[in-house]
């Protein structure tokens, strides 16, 4: 009982996203779509026994060709508006997909960044999405197929209804041994009995056979994951292209695909082909042999007498109906059925919620020309990691400050603004701003704080607008003043479009690719024009040499005012204009002061900058 109920509401939990993705009134138009198909045969069988009738008894040639015509014109009919209709599904149904993939692209987005990118999260993602794809399960295909349900229950109550005479006719002769039997009642209820045992019998065979297929179908989610990494960047022209022809890395990657997905792809194909071998054929030919039955029942009734040519014709092709109904009843139920392993991994995914907590104070109650954020003892490691990325970090931020974070790759830097974004909270310790816990602030409150550039920043494929404004509605003229302060304004001035130039070829055939150098000071001019009161720039400069990298920092920092500002590099022309710099190593601050009093001892950072003194001499 209690798997039933637990069935019965993930389907209702199921249905009500069906307006949603496939319109509404779906349901209702599949049901009457699907009734004018299953109509269509009953109208014709009706209609086919009526003429034989006909032929029998001698009636009129107009009258019989009236009813000829009726059943040409009326299934013409039913089926051209069962057409016209079907495409109309059709259509929403191909509308829904996309719809569904970006439902579940904004519910990644409405998830704390390090839940949304860890891999347990990912995967089952990766799941809904291949299942949705082949078109196996969720949500769309419940809609498609409870409609079928609906249609199939209205279909035998139609049959039921034709063939009622079946059972009351009796033949009026004295019968005696198998003649008998074939018109008596007992036969009936024999017929109904078989017929409900093979039914049964084709249920269970289709409940193993999707259930089979779906623990295939769910293995294939990491298949599709790995399969979209190498589509997406090894196979990226724009991403790996020059690498793969420079270092004759095809043969690599084509033996690569072959094991991680092509191979394991074929073995899964291979599995699910013995599994509909030996339940998927199960069904058809149960239908096949209670049709028998069935044509062998009508046929000795008609021979004892019960009733004419005409409607053995009738009965049978009306009982042939009922029954593929009742087994399409029972399949569908099964369907449905198993279709909730499907739609519960769907709903299991819809239903995540972020692990971070949410305050409901208001960014406006920070005095930022006062503000001071502060790391108590914070130590943090990555979800599924074992080594701490930060050790007991404790340090301040002041209003206005303009303060460097140096350090060689993986000492911790990025991770430091990870925190103080709230992209990721403490594993251990706390984070404040004027004393004040940043947990308790609203999260998309607190992030209207920052303007950060990371060092694996992205653009979009849209306009250089709306990649600077992250908008469609902006201010030009300020648009403009971030990318001459970006030093990137004169490159815009020259493309065909300047400001309503699309950036990448992937959506626009007139779209421009740009230089790494170039997306870099475009995401610079993104920071600049939110004007966010604590600007930070974490390392998006690594594609830049040296000078280009100081004058891009220095360009940065006058424009940043009296805005707080964090700057993060393993290169250090970043540090001689700021107030304070933090030497980050393994995960601790191990330094920290001016350029000057740094470079007064021999510690890292005089290491790292006499290293690196010869790009700075001039």
């Amino acid at each position: 009982m209690n798997a039933l109920k637990n069935d019965l509401s993930l389907i209702r939990r199921g249905m009500k996203f069906i307006p949603e993705l496939l319109g509404k009134g779906y349901i209702a138009l599949n049901i009457f779509k699907s009734a004018l198909s299953f109509m269509a045969p009953y109208i014709a069988i009706h209609l086919s026994g009526k003429i034989i009738t006909m032929l029998s008894e001698n009636q009129p040639f107009s009258l019989i060709l009236k009813y000829a015509m009726l059943a040409v014109f009326s299934t013409l009919a039913f089926d051209l508006s069962g057409r016209y209709l079907g495409k109309i599904l059709r259509q929403r149904t191909r509308q829904g997909r996309p719809k569904h993939d970006a439902m579940l692209s904004r519910k990644a987005l409405t998830l704390d960044y390090g839940k949304a990118e860890s891999s347990s999260v990912s995967e089952l993602r990766a799941k809904v999405q291949e299942n949705s794809r082949g078109g196996r399960g969720g949500i769309i295909w419940l809609g498609d197929h409870f409609s079928q349900l609906v249609s199939y229950f209205a279909s035998a109550a139609v049959a039921f209804g034709m063939i009622s005479g079946l059972f009351s006719a009796h033949s009026d002769k004295e019968l005696t041994g198998f003649m008998k039997f074939a018109d008596s009642n007992t036969a009936t209820v024999v017929l109904f009995s078989i017929a409900v045992v093979l039914v049964a019998i084709s249920v269970i065979s289709q409940n193993k056979n999707v259930r089979s297929n779906f623990k295939h179908f769910s293995k294939r989610g990491k298949l599709h994951a790995t399969l979209d990494y190498y589509t997406e960047k090894v196979l990226n022209e724009n991403e790996s292209g020059k690498d793969i022809r420079i270092f004759g890395e095809k043969n690599l990657i084509t033996e690569e695909l072959k094991n991680r997905v092509f191979q394991p792809y074929s073995d899964s194909e291979n599995s699910i082909f013995k599994v509909r071998s030996t339940y998927g054929l199960t069904p058809s030919i149960i239908v096949s042999v209670i049709g028998g039955l069935v044509y062998i029942f009508v046929g000795m009734k008609a021979l004892a007498g019960a009733f004419g040519v005409g409607k053995v014709v009738e009965y049978y092709g009306i009982i042939t109906k009922l029954i593929e109904c009742i087994s399409k009843i029972a399949g569908e139920f099964g369907l449905i059925k198993s279709n909730n392993d499907y739609l519960e991994l769907e709903l299991e995914y819809l239903d995540l919620d972020s692990d971070m907590e949410n305050g409901t104070r208001s960014a406006d109650e920070i005095d930022m020309a006062n503000a001071e954020f502060e790391f108590h003892n914070v130590s943090f490691r990555y979800p599924d990691t074992e080594p701490l990325v930060l050790d007991n970090v404790s340090m301040k931020i002041r209003a206005g400050e303009r303060l460097a974070v140096v350090g060689m790759n993986g000492s911790g830097k990025s991770t430091m603004i990870k925190l103080l974004c709230r992209l990721y909270d403490p594993t251990e310790g706390y984070i404040t701003v004027n004393g004040i816990d940043i947990k308790e602030f609203d999260y998309n409150e607190y992030l209207r704080l920052f303007s950060v550039v990371f060092q694996d920043f992205k653009l979009m494929a849209f306009s250089v607008a709306e990649n600077v404004a992250a908008n469609d509605e902006y201010d030009e003229e300020k648009i403009w003043e971030s990318l001459e302060a970006a030093g990137i304004k004169e490159r815009v001035e020259r493309m065909p479009q300047q400001l309503n130039q699309a950036i990448y070829k992937l959506y626009e055939k007139n779209g421009i690719d740009v230089s790494g150098g170039e997306e870099q000071k475009i995401a610079i001019a993104r920071a600049l024009y939110k004007h966010a009161p604590f600007v930070i720039l974490d390392e998006p400069t690594a594609a830049l040499d040296p000078i280009a990298e100081s004058e891009i920092y220095a360009r940065f920092n006058s424009m940043v005012n009296d805005k707080t500002a964090v700057y993060i590099s393993h290169r250090l022309s970043s540090c001689r204009f700021c107030d304070r710099i933090l030497v980050f190593d393994k995960g601790k601050i191990i330094e920290e002061g001016t350029h000057e009093e740094l470079t007064a001892f021999d510690g890292k950072y005089n290491e790292l900058w006499t290293a690196q003194a010869q790009y700075y001499k001039n």
